[in-house]
């Protein structure tokens, strides 16, 4: 009878410490202490799980998550959730596809928070629609227990019902100097709307290029992540020689919504001064030239390293001989000798008759 007692005491005690355990389990130590969202310029804090967050998003927007983390142990218990990573989901989106961003692995102990944050840049071409945001971390307790908590959020895409967004404005080239003459401006107009533009107009100008274009393309359907959402196309103009250098702002301007409607956008194009070779040369020899101005405002210009000449009839030889070198002054040599040579015979000879 006592043997019976004490197996029914040791098969209860073990269904308690096995029902602690399941118990202890299925309650996760981990959880999330505080989660907050960053909608433009506004937070909306201490959201909790199923909420719906307030401020909805645009197109090309951005949505900042900043979420916190804790293991519940407590101090006494001092157990550690080690390898917590935390993994943050926008579902489809993308064009169908998820947005995901997880954090590295961290050490979480026992009483203690970690925040991490996450930034998602929402798309372009998104539809107007409520999207879910999962939130999960997880991680494994000194007991090698895994540890998990969850979060489920909703967020809304609201869009403006005609709006066109200038997506490419891409100068061919950027900076042109001598060669103006085929100057292309590509653009990509994209509807971001919910709206069709039916009659969408395109003015590029600049005045002081003399740039003056007006286009009207037609239709830009409100279809995200369809071709027909999408325009794109490429313009060309020139400049004049005679524009200064300096840097000169296109604009581009897009109406639309029956001209209530615009969406502007500038490119730069920068002009530098056209030098040639051939002008090169022209700058050295107006260097060296000197110029000389009389008062009557003529302006007398000599070409450069000029020599006077002695003016001469066609066909004159000037010679530049020296006086020594010259055959008049050896002939004249000859004529003197041979006359002191006669006259020292004519002497002698007269000598001898007077003896």
């Amino acid at each position: 009878m006592v043997k019976i007692k004490l197996r029914f005491i040791i098969l209860n005690l073990f269904v308690f410490m096995l029902l602690i355990n399941l118990a202890y389990a299925s309650s996760s130590h981990l959880l999330f202490s505080d989660v907050d969202v960053k909608v433009v310029s506004r937070t909306l804090r201490n959201l909790t799980d199923t909420s719906t967050i307030s401020e909805s998003v645009r197109p090309g927007g951005t949505i900042e998550l900043r979420v916190e983390t804790r293991n519940n142990f407590t101090d006494l218990q001092d157990m550690t959730i080690r390898d917590v990573t935390v993994k943050a989901t926008i579902e489809e989106i993308d064009n169908g596809n998820d947005l995901e961003q997880e954090s590295r692995s961290f050490d979480l102990r026992a009483n203690t928070d970690s925040r991490k944050i996450f930034t998602f840049d929402i798309p372009l071409n998104v539809r107007q629609d409520t999207f879910n945001v999962i939130i999960h971390a997880e991680g494994q307790d000194d007991n090698s227990t895994i540890q998990s908590a969850d979060m489920r959020l909703k967020l809304e895409v609201a869009k403006d019902n005609s709006l066109l967004k200038i997506l490419q404005k891409k100068l061919t080239p950027e900076t042109v100097s001598c060669s103006r003459n085929n100057i292309q401006l590509a653009l990509t107009v994209l509807n971001i709307g919910n709206n069709d533009q039916d009659n969408v107009g395109i003015q590029i100008s600049n005045s002081d290029l003399g740039i003056s274009i007006n286009d009207q393309v037609g239709g830009i359907r409100a279809r995200p992540n369809e071709p027909e959402s999408m325009l794109s196309k490429t313009y060309a103009f020139k400049v004049s020689d005679y524009i200064e250098p300096g840097s000169y702002p296109i604009n581009i301007r897009l109406s639309y919504d029956f001209d209530r409607k615009i969406t502007e956008e500038t490119a730069t194009l920068n002009v530098n001064k056209c030098t040639t070779p051939q002008s090169q040369a022209q700058t050295a020899t107006n260097t060296q030239t000197k110029t000389s101005q009389d008062n009557s405002g003529v302006e007398l210009v000599m070409p450069p390293q000029a020599q006077t000449q002695p003016s001469t009839l066609p066909g004159t030889i000037i010679s530049q001989e020296g006086l020594l070198s010259s055959n008049a002054f050896v002939v004249g040599i000859i004529i003197a000798e041979v006359l002191i040579v006669i006259i020292g015979v004519v002497l002698i000879v007269g000598l001898f008759r007077k003896k």
